[in-house]
């Protein structure tokens, strides 16, 4: 199987969302029009995207569900266990603290970490906060391979720099900042004001093509 190319991958995260619904609703099988249908996109794309993972459908039935979770779980890795450490407890890191879904997808975040003193010493979520100074050798005893950044801008490319020097494979970003890691580490920036905004601006499009209809 090649590498799967970024706007491939994201339609198959969605399909798999999809499936996951699918089972829920005690559904076997779906088909490739009604994924295509779902996700605005045509239906020999999804044909296309199902072949790129090496998943066939049922004649006259469609693709079983069961089998596409199982797939999407080996292609995306959701089957592996993996540890995260999470870089400022402030409310966006204490929302992602508690939030529970991640374990759906093997992740555990075992340490947070803070420059706070008031923070030191307590749980949030069930996880342990230590001081920021201690997040290198910290992240390594952990065995973390996935790092969650969650401090202000200025702050990022710092806590950056010390997740790649202990050794994480992957950062998640919640900053604005744009952050620089070496090519061997993937990085996914999640910056929710960057997506408040561009919503506002897709708003704006919309009611200006309203109005000029």
């Amino acid at each position: 199987m090649k590498n799967l190319s970024k706007r491939t991958a994201q339609r198959l995260v969605r399909c798999y969302y999809l499936a996951r619904e699918a089972r829920a609703l005690g559904v076997e099988f779906i088909t490739s029009s009604k994924v295509a249908l779902l996700l605005g996109v045509d239906e020999t794309q999804i044909r296309k995207d199902m072949a790129s993972v090496n998943l066939e459908g049922v004649p006259r039935k469609g693709y079983p569900v069961e089998e596409i979770i199982n797939r999407l779980e080996e292609v995306f890795g959701l089957k592996k266990d993996r540890n995260a450490v999470l870089v400022g407890a402030g409310n966006l890191g204490r929302a992602l603290l508690n939030y529970p879904g991640f374990l759906r997808y093997g992740v555990r975040i075992v340490g947070a970490f803070d420059k706070d003193p008031q923070k030191y010493g307590r749980e949030v979520g069930g996880v342990w906060v230590y001081p920021v100074e201690e997040l290198k050798e910290k992240a390594k005893t952990l065995e973390a391979c996935l790092g969650i950044i969650a401090v202000p801008p200025r702050e990022a490319q710092g806590v950056a720099d010390i997740l790649v020097e202990a050794g994480v494979e992957g950062i998640w970003n919640f900053s604005p900042a744009l952050i620089r890691v070496p090519a061997h580490i993937a990085l996914r920036n999640e910056c929710l004001e960057s997506g408040l905004v561009m919503l506002l601006h897709e708003v704006e499009v919309i009611k200006k093509s309203l109005a000029g209809s």
